[in-house]
């Protein structure tokens, strides 16, 4: 299954409507399985479902980057309606963890809560990073990433989400139509390749809201890169967090936030 779909429409070119077709991001609900029983729903691009998966599991503070090794069996099913049921075995979690009847928005990572305190309560503090960034190499890692951007190329519907070394390497790029979900898939994809998450740079196609800032505190990756702006719980719970953000990065600007 492609992540485009294609549909007929009527596109207006300025002087008349015509007959045309068009590219779509796929967007699809993931059902998310954990040891036999719901966890929670989804709406995202249905690629990529296993580092999907492992990304969430660590990035929303269910299971702990310690327990990715426990992490096994992963499957995946779609029903005939289109529902992909992503399916995975691991640690026991707490039962209170288990919202089947919530589905997380492409658009919304972090729909139910209000109020700095009672968003970074769970929050680790993290080491604070206070390697330089060399901006030109770093936009050349932005513009790497935006060369793999397949989906955003045929669409113009996906974010994506990138991780770099501090050599400025492009480690992996996935793409979703959620940004929470592009992050979660370069999570899952780093556990898997083995690459040292916390010796990353993780880069954003877009903005960055709090819902970054926390699976980032998370999966303890202390520097976010974007390049769309930054948002007010973003920048609070980065500096509370030890995490540090340069946004709106542009070859002769970027604004800093954080350590």
């Amino acid at each position: 299954m492609t992540n485009n779909i294609k549909i007929p429409i009527s596109r207006w070119n300025g002087f008349k409507t015509i007959i045309s077709s068009d590219e779509l991001a796929r967007e699809s609900l993931l059902i998310l399985n954990y040891n036999g029983e719901v966890l929670t729903r989804l709406l995202g691009t249905p690629d990529d479902g296993h580092e999907l998966f492992l990304g969430h599991l660590i990035s929303e503070g269910y299971t702990k980057l310690s327990d990715f090794n426990y992490l096994e069996k992963f499957e995946s099913n779609i029903d005939e309606l289109g529902v992909h049921e992503l399916i995975l075995e691991g640690p026991k979690i707490k039962d209170e963890m288990f919202d089947s009847k919530r589905i997380i928005k492409s658009s919304c990572g972090a729909c139910d809560a209000d109020g700095l305190e009672e968003l970074i309560h769970d929050l680790p503090i993290l080491e604070k990073d206070l390697r330089e960034i060399d901006f030109n190499n770093l936009n050349m890692s932005l513009d790497l990433m935006k060369s793999e951007q397949k989906g955003f190329k045929s669409t113009g519907g996906m974010h994506a989400a990138g991780l770099i070394d501090y050599d400025y390497n492009l480690l992996q790029v996935k793409e979703d139509i959620g940004r929470h979900n592009a992050v979660d898939k370069v999570i899952g994809a780093a556990l898997l390749n083995e690459i040292d998450i916390s010796d990353s740079i993780l880069l954003l196609s877009g903005r960055c809201g709090w819902d970054i800032v926390a699976k980032a505190c998370r999966s303890n990756i202390r520097t976010i890169v974007s390049i769309g702006a930054c948002s007010s719980l973003a920048a609070s719970t980065a500096r509370k967090s030890g995490l540090r953000i340069f946004s709106f990065v542009k070859p002769d600007n970027a604004v800093i936030i954080g350590n």
